[in-house]
């Protein structure tokens, strides 16, 4: 699947692409919705260990897009910057496309949710460990497995 960046000059190397991944804060989950059309869905994430966790509500729409189809693609723009004398923007963004996992196994559901408290709320832990202990039994974690990983970004202003 993997294609040439257009503007080659602006691609990130795989490691500047990991570190996008792992700075931004939101990003979109696309997967294959209903009737062939794309349904892409804005939300928060953690990258840990090479792998995308998204936390769910264990029905609806992606939940349900998700079990016909576990293929899916994670955009993800970390910085961005309009420089409107230019006419352009200044932007680093990472795009990781695999396949979902389901996340059965309650070390690796509570590793994740644990990495959402460290990363979305770091002046609360000890009240954030205790709501991970609470969300756990309520909540689908999701896993995507990263296949394809690029970057790109333009820094000149």
């Amino acid at each position: 699947m993997e294609r040439k960046m257009f503007k080659a000059e602006r691609q990130l190397s795989d490691t500047e692409a990991k570190e996008v991944l792992s700075r931004g804060l939101y990003g979109v989950l696309a997967v294959n919705g209903d009737d062939g059309y794309p349904y892409a869905v804005p939300i928060n994430y953690v990258y840990i260990n090479g792998a995308v966790y998204f936390h769910s509500a264990k029905y609806g729409y992606k939940i349900d897009a998700l079990t016909a189809c576990n293929k899916a693609c994670f955009t993800v723009t970390a910085a961005a910057e309009i420089i409107q004398k230019k006419f352009t923007s200044t932007f680093e963004s990472a795009v990781a496309t695999g396949e979902i996992t389901f996340v059965s196994d309650e070390a690796e559901r509570r590793t994740a949710l644990e990495g959402f408290i460290y990363k979305y709320s770091p002046d609360f832990i000890e009240t954030g460990l205790k709501v991970v202990t609470a969300m756990l039994p309520k909540t689908q974690l999701l896993r995507l497995d990263v296949k394809e990983l690029s970057g790109k970004a333009n820094r000149q202003n």
